[in-house]
């Protein structure tokens, strides 16, 4: 078993229950695995955002653990709609837009942690509060 940027380098192919916590990586998609439930991620960039361990399957390997929901990116990401140009913190699972460039010291954000994403992977998330 090797690592390579929080990936286990070996192919699960047999139907397994993979613990809470852990994300799984199949030719159809990412799912973050919580209490025997799969979330399949909306891109690879949300993916980045959560920074799991992910391990590599086949989709057999989760044919006993049912799909539940869909999950964007991870409360606290920086995130950039490259369609419109606005960017926005999530938080409480919104996209809350920043339209003070103050907001950027007030509250910590870092620019350069700023991941662009389309306007699919934007509007995953309902619209909240501006900051």
């Amino acid at each position: 078993m090797k690592f390579f940027k929080n990936v286990v380098l070996i192919l699960v192919t047999s139907p397994t229950s993979f613990p809470s916590g852990i994300a799984v990586k199949t030719s159809s998609g990412t799912y973050w695995i919580k209490d025997n439930k799969r979330f399949k991620l909306v891109s690879d960039r949300a993916e980045q955002s959560w920074s799991f361990t992910t391990v590599l399957a086949e989709d057999s390997a989760l044919s006993n653990i049912k799909v539940v929901g869909k999950l964007g990116f991870r409360d606290g990401t920086l995130i950039k709609n490259i369609a419109d140009s606005k960017i926005y913190l999530i938080s409480n699972n919104k996209r809350r837009q920043v339209v003070d460039p103050d907001s950027f010291a007030k509250y910590g954000l870092d620019r350069n942690k700023l991941i662009e994403v389309s306007d699919l992977e934007s509007n995953m998330h309902d619209i909240g509060d501006p900051l």
